[in-house]
């Protein structure tokens, strides 16, 4: 292994890796509405939900590896008019999740850690004739869109759910779960997030 390592530096395999993932990005951006320049998707990516001509990517954004964007156009007998829009100079850690048959607009800087969800809907809603239906059988249904302004960082494992809006520079404590709006230059923690500091 010491002469394998020698070599097959490390840095010889980020480097080829790196060309990889331009690869792959020249190939992904032909099934997305919008890519813009200098945009990288790292592999893998998943598009699900049919709508990804939906989606609309901005210029210096960095997609980071086993994301899912899922835009919803159709789910079992219903249909939606969903879209995602990513800004500019983002930063979308590691198995983040969007999911959207509503609509998720994110500004521009934004970045966030890995295993981060925000999803505009949900599996039915709290009827007990739904109650007896296996969730994903369930049409989705969204409690509003989703809109996260400009320079905004999302701690790793956090949640942002449906009907909310984010300020601009904001910061999003790690395992926070957003269910209310939350205002422009403050930091926000906790389950349900509470703002807990204002940025001066």
């Amino acid at each position: 292994m010491w002469l394998i390592s020698k070599i097959y530096p490390y840095s010889l395999s980020q480097h080829l890796r790196a060309i990889g993932d331009v690869l792959y990005t020249m190939w992904i951006r032909n099934f997305i509405g919008h890519v813009g320049y200098h945009t990288r998707i790292n592999y893998p990516c998943s598009l699900s939900g049919g709508g990804q001509k939906q989606i609309s990517i901005g210029k210096d954004t960095f997609i980071q590896g086993h994301c899912i964007l899922g835009c919803w156009e159709k789910y079992g007998e219903q249909t939606y008019t969903p879209s995602i829009t990513i800004g500019e100079h983002c930063n979308i850690g590691e198995y983040n999740h969007l999911t959207a048959c509503n609509k998720i607009k994110i500004g521009n800087g934004l970045l966030t850690g890995r295993f981060v969800y925000i999803g505009d809907n949900a599996h039915g809603g709290l009827s007990w004739e739904e109650a007896a239906i296996p969730p994903a059988d369930r049409p989705l249904c969204s409690k509003g869109e989703i809109v996260i302004g400009d320079n905004v960082w999302i701690g790793d494992k956090t949640t942002i759910l449906a009907g909310v809006t984010i300020g601009d520079n904001v910061i999003v404590g790690a395992n926070s779960v957003v269910i209310h709006d939350v205002p422009s230059h403050c930091v926000v923690a906790g389950m349900p997030a509470k703002v807990v500091k204002s940025l001066s």
